[in-house]
């Protein structure tokens, strides 16, 4: 393996691990002495989390921030840090004036004040502000700091990656179809304000819960796209060699390291992910498979592999299968039995390689697995008499 294949294998690792601690340690016991090698990952890392770099643009680390639990930014007070990307700090703090509120205030970094940043930062913060749907983050307020640096303030969310929510309420497979449509109708309700998210995965779909009730939200349009130009005077992403979106969730088309052939059935397929991994426990083509992958082999596994279908994938997990089965209220071989034919046929229609075949958006999606909980023809079934008579007799 080259250097540089080398570089993208590990880089592609490292996205697994979303603590800094822990992909720090990664990186050390990936790379060992070799620093040239670390600094090409740690290029690859910058320009992955700022879609405004280029791959192979070079940044030696980033810039710690300022702030501290206890600041005060304008009327809000910082807690904690809950999450850090390339180009912004989120904190949840406390609003004091005129009301007080738990909020998650997102901050740009000292030195990322370049142009593009501060586009795609103010990007972001539009995205938001387009949107009010009950389970999308809502933006609460924007501004700067003394020092002239931006922020904006959102809703702050509590909760946990759907999968492993669902996991911990034991939900069964139908009440998981019921709260991953309304995720589907929240992904729709972006697209028609003209922003695709690209970045669909468990952690950007938290769920919190508000009377008892479970309520998804999703989160961090930060490599989201506009549709039919951008949302800033500059693009939220480059032309060439952009890896926009986390491996194991990007559709066939986010392969080709461009933004430029990207649109909203992307975003169809990365929920097909989501749901099979709802479903059957494991994404189609394996976590660790991915993750001991090379770089261009993750592309080509994604761009020309077939998923497995849901019950083969459940059956090939051996003794993983038992505790997949008992998260959701139910035995292997009854979960296997589950999930062929028509769930099967929504996964697959989602994630087709050929985006024509996909569904077209993410309502249709969410029509079909209502459909199914309803016990109708669906979309996704086959255009046989057979089917048919299956459905009503």
């Amino acid at each position: 393996m080259n250097d540089e294949a080398a570089a993208k294998s590990i880089f592609l690792k490292a996205l697994e691990h979303e603590k800094h601690d822990d992909r720090i340690s990664y990186l050390q016991a990936a790379c060992g002495d070799d620093d040239e090698l670390r600094r090409r990952v740690e290029s690859l890392l910058q320009a992955y989390e700022q879609p405004d770099s280029l791959l192979d643009s070079t940044c030696d680390r980033e810039m710690p921030s300022l702030e501290r639990p206890g600041d005060a930014i304008g009327p809000y007070t910082l807690r904690e840090i809950v999450g850090e990307g390339g180009m912004g700090t989120v904190y949840a703090a406390e609003q004091r004036r005129p009301i007080r509120r738990k909020v998650a205030l997102k901050l740009i970094k000292p030195g990322m004040d370049s142009k593009s940043v501060l586009a795609r930062f103010d990007a972001e913060r539009h995205a938001l502000s387009l949107m009010d749907h009950p389970n999308i983050a809502k933006v609460l307020d924007a501004g700067k700091t003394e020092k002239g640096r931006p922020y904006f303030v959102m809703e702050l969310i509590q909760g946990l990656a759907i999968t492993n929510y669902c996991d911990s309420k034991t939900m069964t497979i139908n009440e998981r179809l019921r709260l991953f449509a309304i995720v589907c109708q929240a992904v729709q309700h972006a697209h028609t304000k003209g922003v695709i998210h690209r970045d669909i995965k468990p952690g950007n779909v938290l769920v919190t819960e508000i009377d008892g009730s479970a309520v998804p939200k999703v989160i961090d349009f930060g490599v989201a796209k506009a549709l039919g130009g951008s949302l800033t005077n500059l693009t939220l992403y480059t032309d060439f060699k952009t890896l926009i979106g986390t491996p194991l969730y990007m559709s066939p088309e986010q392969t080709k390291l461009s933004g430029v052939d990207v649109d909203t059935r992307s975003d169809v397929y990365s929920l097909g992910v989501l749901l099979y991994e709802l479903l059957a426990g494991e994404v189609p083509f394996g976590k660790d498979r991915l993750r001991q992958a090379a770089f261009d082999e993750v592309c080509r596994i994604i761009r020309e592999e077939e998923p497995p279908p849901l019950s083969q994938r459940v059956s090939s997990l051996g003794d993983t299968a038992t505790q997949i089965s008992r998260n959701r209220g139910t035995e292997p071989v009854k979960l296997a039995k589950s999930l062929r034919n028509e769930l099967n046929w929504i996964v697959t229609k989602a994630m087709d390689k050929h985006r024509d075949r996909r569904y077209e958006t993410p309502s249709a999606l969410a029509t079909d697995v209502n459909r199914y909980l309803a016990n109708e023809l669906l979309q996704a079934g086959p255009p046989t008499l057979r089917y048919r008579l299956f459905k009503f007799y």
